[in-house]
């Protein structure tokens, strides 16, 4: 297993790579260290910038890993590049050309790079990542169970078997103890009951709650059973809604305290 971590060298994105080492550990999964500058484009002095600017991103990522070597435990040595480009798009690039299964970043960071990981870059992954995506949120909320985790499922079915497949699995490595959780709406179908049971071999829990605001009943509940994990899958949109209208994951990516895994449709 690979496990992605863009990092722009904030203490955001350094908190979520402790996540991704502690992740990779429990896993036995292999560490990619991944970061993306931009220089303008232009021709002359400013354009001569770019190896410069490569060559101190190396050295800075070179000490990160060196810093972090004796923590890792999984017997799988830490990998890190470099690229020049759009760190959204350098992001997914990297995640498809590397058989990552797992991107684990920041949802906010200010870092010194110009072209800035974490925050918007966030959400322009999770829209368009095809592997789950670890949304670790910082600061993290105090005391939460990371035994305990929270499947977020809505009125939609999930057609997606990998993404089923892939909670499954993760939960029964990692031995955790998962609830599903489902918000009823004036327009709720019943579907989350038939998708609950794909899951009956993982757990038989089964909570739901009655409101119209359904990031505002997850993060409410999640942070009331203290879980550590919350499960959500992303649903598409079109371009112009996800412009201008905040999807149930987004929402619940720009509030919550506690770290989300968001899975592909």
């Amino acid at each position: 297993m690979n496990i992605l971590c863009p990092i722009d060298f904030s203490d955001h994105s350094l908190y979520a790579l402790d996540y991704a080492i502690n992740l990779g550990n429990q896993l036995g999964a292999r560490l990619h260290l991944f970061t993306a500058y931009s220089v303008p484009k232009s021709t002359g002095r400013l354009r001569s910038l770019d190896e410069e600017i490569k060559k101190s991103v190396l050295e800075d990522l070179s000490d990160v890993l060196i810093s972090i070597e004796n923590k890792i435990t999984s017997g799988q040595k830490p990998l890190y590049s470099v690229t020049e480009g759009n760190s959204g798009r350098a992001i997914l690039e990297f995640s498809m050309n590397h058989d990552i299964d797992i991107i684990v970043m920041g949802t906010q960071g200010k870092g010194s790079i110009s072209n800035i990981f974490l925050g918007s870059v966030a959400k322009k992954v999770v829209d368009s990542s095809k592997i789950p995506v670890f949304a670790i949120p910082f600061p993290i909320k105090e005391k939460l169970d990371h035994t305990k985790v929270l499947l977020s499922l809505d009125e939609k079915e999930i057609k997606n078997e990998s993404a089923t497949d892939f909670v499954k699995n993760f939960t029964k490595s990692l031995q955790l103890s998962m609830e599903i959780f489902h918000v009823v709406t004036p327009e709720d179908k019943g579907v989350y009951k038939e998708t609950a049971k794909l899951y009956k071999d993982v757990t038989d829990k089964l909570s739901i709650v009655e409101s119209e605001d359904i990031p505002g009943s997850i993060k409410n509940y999640a942070e009331a059973s203290n879980c550590g994990l919350i499960i959500m899958t992303k649903r598409p949109h079109s371009f112009w809604s996800r412009l201008f209208v905040d999807t149930n994951t987004t929402a619940e990516l720009a509030t919550t305290k506690i770290p989300i895994l968001i899975l592909p449709e």
